[in-house]
Parts: C-alpha cells; sequence; structure tokens
C-alpha cells in the first residue's frame, strides 16, 4: 500500500523550503523546485503499487485458471471432489478480487490526498494535483478495470452450477411483474456485491459481445468458454479489453407549465394515493431507444438493450427521422404502435397475444394522450453505466437485474451540459417475485451497503435534484444520500468529477481575480455519460512515453511502407527500360519519363501494373500512419482510451491482404 504517513512527514520536510528567501541564493541539489523533488517520492510509491497490483492480478489469473482445470476434469468424470475443489478456488478468488478492488480505491484515494495536502502546505504557485492527477488516471492500478475477472468468476460459478445438477438448463420464459424494485448501495460495496451475485446469477453481455452465449449452456461448455476468457486475457490480464457493461441514457418528460403532473402521479403513488402515470425513453446501447412505462419489469428483462423489437405490453420502439425532435418521434410512434396493436397485427398477436395487445395500445393511447394534452418536455436525463444479471438457479430463474454505477442526473438530453448532478450510489433494479424472502437479497444486506427506500424513483430523485426550486414538492427518500460526509466515500469516480469541478472553479476564481468576468452560458461542469466526459486543462497534458510509442508505431509503418514504395517504382523502371526477354525496353529518345507502361509486350506491361499497384498501396498507407497517430494523440489528450483507436485490427489486416495478393499477382506473372 502507498506510504502516506511518509509521504506526510516529507511534506513538512520538502514544503517550508518550496521558496527561497528574497537574495537568498540556490544552488546544487537544492534548486530542484518542491513539487519535483515530492514527486519523485511519488512516483517512487506509484511504481510499489503498481508491481504489487501486477502480482495480485497474476496470483487471481491462476487461482482462475486452476479452477478451469478442476473443472475440465469434472467433465470427464473424475468425481465430485475436483467440483468442490473448484468451488473452493472461486470463493477465494471472490475475495481476492473483492480485497484487488478495496486496493485500487484506498491506493488512489491516498494518492489524490497526499497531492492535495502538498498543494495546501506549499508556498510554491505551481500546484501537484493539476498535473499529477491526469497522470495518477493513467497509472495502471487506477486504469486497469477488473471486468474481465469478475466475468471469468461468473463463468466459472455458472460451470460450478450446471455440474451440480447434471444436466443442461432449459431457460423458460420468465414470469416478470410488472413493476421493477431499485435499491441503493455505495460504490464500495459494489464489487462485493457482484461477488455474492453471481454465485446464483449470470452476466448478461451487451449483444455486440455475444461471443459467449449462455442461455441454455452446458457445464461443459461453460468451462470451455471460461478458459476461452483466460487464454484472451493472458499471463496479465492485459491482452483483449473486456466490458460487460453498457452505457444506459434514459430521457424523462414533464410539463412544467402545468405543475408537474407526472412528478405528483408518482410521489402519490409512492405513499399509496393513487397510480403512477410516467414513462420515459431509454437507450441502452449503441443506438436505438425505446418509448417504455417508468420502471417496467421489461426493462431488465426483454428489453433490456436497445433497439427493442414490438413484443412487450409495456413498450415501444422510438421510430421516426433522427433530425425530429424527440416530442414528435415520440407521438408518432405511440400512434403508429396504437394502429398496429387496435388492428391486431400478425407479429404482434404472436408475441404478445391478445390481452397483451390491449395493454399494448391502451399504453400507446396514453402516451399519445398526454403528447397531445400536455406542454411536454424533457424535464431529466439520467446517465449510467448499466450491468445486466439474469437468474440461473430455481431460485432465481425469474429474477433479472441491473446494476448502474456512475449515475448521472442532467436536464439536457446527451452531450455536454451545465448543472449536471452526480448521485452518489449505485442502483440495483430488480424485477422479480417475492423478493421480501429472497434468500440472496439477505446475502447482500449482509455483504453490501445496500440502502433501502420504500418505492423509490430514479426520475422522480432526478427531477427533484435538477429541478428543486420548481417543483411542488420533494420525495420522501430525496435526503437519504446526505448520510455519507466524504466525498472519498463514494470510489474514484465520484472523485475524479469533485476534481474537475473543483479545477472548473479554480479557473473561474483565477478569471475574476484578473478581471475578467466568466462566460456562465458556456460553464461546463461535467456531461451526461460518464465516457464522454469533457476534457480539463489538465488531462490535455501528453506523457512522453505515451506521445512516444504512438510516433513509433507511425514510423514503423512509415519504414515498411517506404521501402515497400522504393522497390515498387524500381520494378516500374525496370519495366519501362529493363532488359527482359520479351519486348522492347524504351530509350531516353522516347520519352520515358512520359510513359506510365511499356505496351511492346505482355509481361513489361503487367510488370508496370504491378509496380505501380504497390506504389499505390505504399502511399494509402503511409497516409494510414499519419491519420492514426493523429488519432491517437487527441485520445491520449482526452483520456480515451478506446479500443477501435489503440488497438485496430482492419488496417494491418487489409495491409497483410494486399501483400499476400502482391506476392500472388508476383507468382503468376514469373510462370506467365
Amino acid at each position: 500500500y502507498l506510504a502516506y504517513d511518509v509521504l506526510k512527514k516529507a511534506i513538512n520536510v520538502v514544503a517550508p523550503n518550496a521558496q527561497p528567501e528574497e537574495g537568498q541564493e540556490v544552488l546544487g541539489k537544492s534548486a530542484q523546485p518542491a513539487e519535483s523533488r515530492f514527486y519523485e517520492l511519488l512516483q517512487h510509491e506509484m511504481c510499489k503499487v503498481n508491481r504489487f497490483f501486477q502480482l495480485q492480478l497474476r496470483t487471481l489469473l491462476d487461482k482462475f485458471r486452476e479452477a478451469q482445470r478442476a473443472l475440465h476434469s469434472v467433465q470427464r468424470g473424475e468425481g465430485a471432489e475436483l467440483l468442490a475443489r473448484a468451488n473452493r478456488l472461486l470463493e477465494e478468488a471472490a475475495d481476492g478480487l473483492v480485497e484487488l478492488d478495496k486496493f485500487k480505491y484506498l491506493n488512489f484515494t491516498g494518492f489524490r490526498k497526499i497531492a492535495k495536502k502538498f498543494d495546501k502546505s506549499t508556498k510554491s504557485g505551481v500546484t501537484l494535483s493539476s498535473w499529477f492527477m491526469p497522470q495518477l488516471k493513467r497509472a495502471f492500478f487506477a486504469a486497469h478495470p477488473l471486468d474481465g475477472l469478475l466475468l471469468s468468476l461468473s463463468l466459472g460459478y455458472a460451470a460450478v452450477r450446471r455440474f451440480q445438477s447434471g444436466t443442461r438448463r432449459e431457460v423458460p420464459p420468465p414470469k416478470m411483474p410488472p413493476n421493477t424494485m431499485t435499491f441503493c448501495m455505495t460504490p464500495l460495496g459494489r464489487m462485493r456485491s457482484l461477488c455474492t451475485l453471481v454465485k446464483s446469477f449470470q452476466v448478461v453481455l451487451p449483444p455486440q459481445q455475444g461471443h459467449v452465449a449462455s442461455e441454455g449452456m452446458s457445464g461443459e461448455e461453460f468451462s470451455s468458454e471460461l478458459r476461452k476468457l483466460l487464454y484472451a486475457l493472458g499471463t496479465e490480464g492485459l491482452h483483449v479489453p473486456c466490458r460487460i457493461a453498457t452505457q444506459m441514457t434514459a430521457e424523462y418528460f414533464d410539463s412544467p407549465q402545468d405543475g408537474y403532473p407526472f412528478y405528483q402521479s408518482h410521489l402519490k403513488a409512492s405513499t399509496g394515493e393513487g397510480q403512477s402515470l410516467g414513462f420515459r425513453c431509454r437507450q441502452t446501447g449503441e443506438r436505438g431507444d425505446v418509448v417504455e412505462m417508468d420502471c417496467a419489469g421489461s426493462s431488465v428483462g426483454v428489453n433490456a438493450f436497445t433497439p427493442v423489437q414490438l413484443g412487450s405490453p409495456d413498450a415501444f420502439p422510438l421510430e421516426g427521422p433522427l433530425e425530429s425532435s424527440s416530442l414528435e418521434r415520440l407521438k408518432a410512434s405511440a400512434e403508429a404502435t396504437m394502429q398496429k396493436a387496435q388492428a391486431k397485427d400478425p407479429a404482434l398477436m404472436a408475441s404478445c397475444g391478445e390481452p397483451g395487445c390491449r395493454e399494448l395500445a391502451t399504453f400507446a393511447s396514453q402516451v399519445a394522450g398526454a403528447c397531445a394534452s400536455y406542454r411536454l418536455e424533457t424535464v431529466a436525463t439520467i446517465g449510467a453505466s448499466r450491468l445486466l444479471l439474469r437468474g440461473d438457479t430455481d431460485d432465481t430463474c425469474n429474477v433479472r437485474m441491473a446494476m448502474d454505477e456512475e449515475v448521472q442526473f442532467a436536464r439536457a438530453p446527451g452531450g455536454q451540459v451545465s448543472q449536471a448532478v452526480d448521485f452518489p450510489y449505485c442502483m440495483l433494479e430488480v424485477s422479480g417475485e417475492n423478493l421480501s424472502d429472497a434468500k440472496w437479497l439477505d446475502e447482500l444486506r449482509c455483504d453490501a451497503v445496500l440502502r433501502e427506500a420504500p418505492n423509490f424513483n430514479v426520475g422522480v430523485q432526478a427531477i427533484a435534484a435538477l429541478r428543486k426550486e420548481d417543483v411542488p414538492a420533494l420525495p420522501h427518500w430525496y435526503h437519504a444520500e446526505d448520510s455519507f460526509d466524504k466525498p472519498e466515500e463514494f470510489g474514484p469516480a465520484l472523485q475524479r468529477r469533485a476534481d474537475e469541478y473543483q479545477a472548473q472553479e479554480a479557473r473561474e476564481e483565477a478569471k475574476q481575480r484578473s478581471g475578467s468576468v466568466p462566460d456562465r452560458t458556456s460553464k461546463v461542469l461535467t456531461a451526461v455519460e460518464p465516457a464522454l466526459g469533457e476534457t480539463n486543462e489538465a488531462e490535455m497534458m501528453l506523457q512522453p512515453k505515451d506521445l512516444l510509442a504512438s510516433e513509433r508505431t507511425m514510423l514503423e509503418w512509415m519504414h515498411t511502407v517506404f521501402a515497400l514504395a522504393v522497390i515498387a517504382i524500381g520494378l516500374w523502371r525496370y519495366s519501362l527500360t529493363g532488359n527482359l526477354p520479351r519486348g522492347k525496353a524504351l530509350t531516353p529518345s522516347e520519352g520515358v519519363r512520359s510513359e506510365f507502361f511499356n505496351t511492346s509486350s505482355p509481361s513489361r506491361l503487367l510488370l508496370g501494373v504491378y509496380s505501380l499497384f504497390l506504389v499505390l498501396v505504399a502511399i494509402c498507407f503511409g497516409w494510414y500512419a499519419v491519420i492514426s497517430h493523429l488519432q491517437r494523440i487527441k485520445a491520449l489528450m482526452k483520456n480515451e482510451q478506446k479500443d477501435r483507436i489503440f488497438n485496430r485490427r482492419a488496417g494491418p489486416t487489409i495491409f497483410a491482404g494486399c501483400m499476400a495478393l502482391a506476392l500472388v499477382a508476383h507468382l503468376g506473372l514469373q510462370l506467365a
């Protein structure tokens, strides 16, 4: 762990000498700035923390490999003792995963606090945290995700459950209740709660990462998928990035001019005085929106990912041209769905049945009537990272749930917005029957810091947080999130956002002191989607090793394509003037420089075409190298480590294909 006490004492030694007295000459090593000397100590501690994190990561991967080998032996029928050993290894791996997540949090918090303490103690005008925090965010222990290990744990427990039952589990259509229940938990309890849940639930991967089709799989197939995943992760979990969460955005509508009627119906429903009338537009995935009842059970079941098809009585897809406003598309989609349901569309009847069609027609007519009767507008937008789970035991087969983390509220939909509000909890939205008697929920109450608010609704919470001065009343649970004082208790994500807010305020204060008035309308605090957060000035600083690594990659491409271009130009020149057994070589008097092809023989013509094709390939991939280098620099400046930028496969594959085609063509020329 970070030697926090040692660094705290080092501040007392370094900080008083940060600024020399007037007229004092500073020579030798003492001329080094205080922040630079303290930075060397931080670098030493960070290297120590990174090495320990890497060793712990290898240990966890070794445990998963031992468990997979035990499951493989069970697959060959070598007894139940190996199954018990595999289960024990998975439990040890789960405990290690929780400790590793706690290790990440404690060290990130320690580095952040010691940097801020140094800024308060030093007399220098340059703050250490302004340029140290971006480096801390990219540190190996802080930036490395644990999703691959969590997915390995889920696959391992699923294989154990299949081997214990002895049969392939058939997944029946779940009996989903009409509404969901929402629980809140602190982010520090997220990993422990997930390690508890995967003992009875399966992680549901997004469709674009659907290489693990877990529905109806046997224990042998789960064991095989676990082996493939561990092989892809490599010895240090670095080879293939694994993401099990999906970005979710929900847009809520109401009419402020009419006194927030939907908001008030939610408040009455939470106290048992009526029925909620709200609906929302949700997007979970890369594209497509769905209009659904607020807290609909299908939102974590059949309609968990968007886009969706008509097949649930409490939701329908949002259609129409993207150029139109959300309200226009909402009204047109509701009217079209109502017509289909009333006309008993064959596809809709097959998926929902006649009662489902009637319910869908009723819901669509309510949405269309609300658009016509009220002056609706977007009153709240919620952005979060969503992880979906599906029940995988006899007790949980009808349970579906979604865990949302890094939740933010904003008034405007999408993009960069002002006055965004962080919700300091993770949300667990559950759809199932008899949840009060569920054993897994009791285990979750014991393991994680779970908060239960009766009839909690995140849409109502968002509207109340964003429009506190406008709404007629606040929900009874509204002040539940004030039970924690320190922002560090909510995890690294909220710590990073708090740093961004403070940096924004510091810049505004600096502008005011310099006499310039900041533009309040352009004040940007954060983005609705955490993955698209606004980059501040500190994050614009590039580390030399990252820049040089990208530059080396570009130069390797340049060396390759330059050599290819030189060879190709030589072949082209030889096709014009060389001594070939067939055809006639051009002489300088015949204008060699004005000719592209020598048509005196087919072999010379084909050699010219072949060589110019290689020149074209070299030019194209030379520009590809330059453009990729610029895109990588831009991503580094924004701190966006996306797989499609840093781990491209299309470019090298196309280049290899062109080279293979060129070699085959060359062989054909030799045989011609």
